[in-house]
């Protein structure tokens, strides 16, 4: 089983972060390597309890070492989130998984931060072959890598439009960040019932009924969704822009880091001089920011310098 962490009392926390783990809002460095250290512990004990007993319990699943992913599978992922983000996950451990999994189910990751404990999960079928129905071995993983970096940030509302950037497909690129919530599915599905429910009853009962609340009403989710899907895309969009105006190499590893607050400060940035103490006021009270500006903005500046 893939256990490679870095030792989290011996290595630099650019290190860590390059490995896939993210401090939290507010979580001092001590605290940071402290969890480090226990997600460390925590793989050791899952890979000795498969090599001795040939199987790991976790989240009610009993998964045996022959479902056990393979690592240059899970690198297929690592490779994207690396090209992408700047960060390589290769901790996690993934199963694939036949029974008990729904119809169109490609894959998924179960975490709880509180047991420090993670894993994949994948349908069976992509063992030999890298795509299924709409989904992709790679995309999928990669996908879940990125919810894996993040989770640490404790908020979802920007969740999927990161986690979709993986994907090959424009269209789930732009719609997969308007489901970031369970209810959402239904949020879209259900109100488009109402515009048949309504052609049924002005058919069969009430022919002077109006139909155009029932579309009104029909329209109401998917435009609910969509419209705050666009607010989110344009908070990253326009620190995207700002990021690239102060002339920051790696743009999107930056973003990727930030929490939604961060993002809108970011896009409300008028000059380099503001971006400077911006940098430096954040990299002062968050870890998380002095290695945002050490591993991709500081680094770049001096780069710049030593070119010119």
């Amino acid at each position: 089983m893939t256990t490679v962490i870095p030792n989290a009392e011996c290595v630099p926390p650019e290190e860590l972060d390059a490995a896939g783990f993210l401090p939290g809002c507010g979580e001092s460095e001590a605290d940071f390597r402290a969890r480090v250290a226990r997600i460390r512990q925590v793989a050791g004990e899952l890979r000795s309890e498969l090599a001795s007993s040939g199987e790991i319990e976790c989240f009610g699943l009993r998964l045996p070492a022959g479902d056990q992913i393979d690592d240059s599978m899970i690198a297929e992922g690592a490779d994207i989130t690396e090209q992408l983000y700047g960060f390589r996950v290769t901790h996690i451990p993934g199963f694939f998984l036949s029974r008990g999994v729904g119809l169109l189910w490609g894959g998924c990751m179960i975490a709880d931060p509180e047991q420090s404990l993670a894993v994949f999960l994948i349908r069976r079928a992509f063992k030999n072959r890298r795509r299924w129905w709409v989904y992709r071995r790679e995309e999928l993983l990669s996908h879940e890598l990125c919810h894996s970096m993040r989770q640490s940030l404790g908020e979802t509302t920007l969740e999927e439009y990161f986690a979709y950037r993986t994907s090959r497909s424009r269209l789930r690129r732009y719609l997969g960040n308007c489901f970031i919530r369970e209810r959402d599915a239904l949020i879209f599905a259900l109100p488009t019932l109402l515009a048949p429910l309504g052609s049924l009853l002005q058919l069969m009962w009430f022919p002077q009924l109006w139909l155009w609340p029932f579309w009104l009403a029909a329209v109401s989710g998917p435009g609910w969704l969509l419209w705050r899907n666009a607010v989110s895309r344009r908070i990253v969009e326009q620190a995207h822009r700002k990021l690239t105006e102060f002339q920051v190499a790696e743009p999107w590893p930056v973003l990727f880091r930030c929490t939604r607050a961060e993002l809108i400060d970011l896009g409300r940035l008028s000059t380099i001089g503001e971006f400077n103490r911006f940098c430096a006021e954040k990299s002062g009270s968050e870890l998380r920011w002095s290695i945002i500006c050490r591993r991709f903005i500081d680094k770049n500046r001096e780069n710049s310098g030593s070119a010119g």
